[in-house]
């Protein structure tokens, strides 16, 4: 076995996409291999915007707060699910595929690899976020601060 845990950030974009499909490239090669699919969503950010196509939010904590977290949360587990499970079909690997609550994805990746021992980091060179550029920002933070390999794959 080359790599045992291999991690890939995914946002649904066509980069990550294309690093998705390396990754599985490599697990089809190593059924020994375990992926990690990881998807960090700012949960913050999609609740307000939730509460706030209900009506106007004025500084007071919503009752509704916890419900919409958890709304959100579910929507976006399945929506994550919609996007991978097709590609990750016959895959005798072990798959773990994670939704993150993080607003700092660079940072994220790079303490989620650490956490789960993954040798192999396989991203998308740019995400939906993306400014133009070779790389985006996420993929330049995750090349300079990750402790393991990053392979960065273009669409």
């Amino acid at each position: 076995m080359l790599y045992d845990n291999v991690m890939v950030p995914y946002d649904g974009s066509p980069s990550a996409t294309a690093a998705l499909a390396e990754a599985v490239r490599f697990a089809k090669e190593d059924p020994g291999l375990t992926l990690h699919i990881v998807q960090i969503m700012d949960t913050e950010k999609l609740v307000i915007e939730k509460l706030e196509a209900s009506g106007p939010v004025n500084g007071a904590v919503p009752d509704g707060m916890r419900e919409a977290l958890e709304e959100v949360t579910a929507e976006a587990n399945r929506r994550l699910h919609g996007q991978v499970d097709g590609m990750l079909a016959g895959l005798m690997n072990k798959v773990v595929v994670e939704l993150l609550e993080e607003t700092h994805p660079g940072s994220q990746i790079v303490s989620y690899a650490a956490d789960h021992d993954c040798d192999l980091i396989v991203m998308g060179s740019r995400g939906l976020g993306a400014l133009r550029g070779i790389l985006g920002s996420v993929s330049s933070h995750v090349l300079r601060e990750a402790a393991v390999p990053v392979l960065v794959v273009k669409e």
